[in-house]
């Protein structure tokens, strides 16, 4: 009634909620944690080398490396 009559209406300020400090938390939490998986996945670069023969004292050896994009995928 106090609008119809011209007079302001006083709304009582709202402090966040102690539930919305912690939703947004969580994602801050989740996008770093995410962020941090990408960056793993994508720098991680981890390589192998085996002794295929042995000619005289020499040892031929091969290296093989794994890369991001032979990760398989989860279907």
């Amino acid at each position: 009634m106090a609008s119809e009559n011209g007079e302001k209406v006083e709304v009582p300020e709202t402090k966040p909620k102690k539930k919305d400090w912690i939703v947004l938390s969580l994602r801050v939490v989740a996008f770093l944690t995410t962020a941090s998986a990408t960056l793993v996945m994508a720098l991680n670069k981890q390589t192998k080398t085996f002794v295929v023969a042995n000619v005289g004292n020499t040892p031929i050896k091969a290296t093989l490396a794994a890369k991001f994009n032979q990760t398989p995928a989860f279907v």
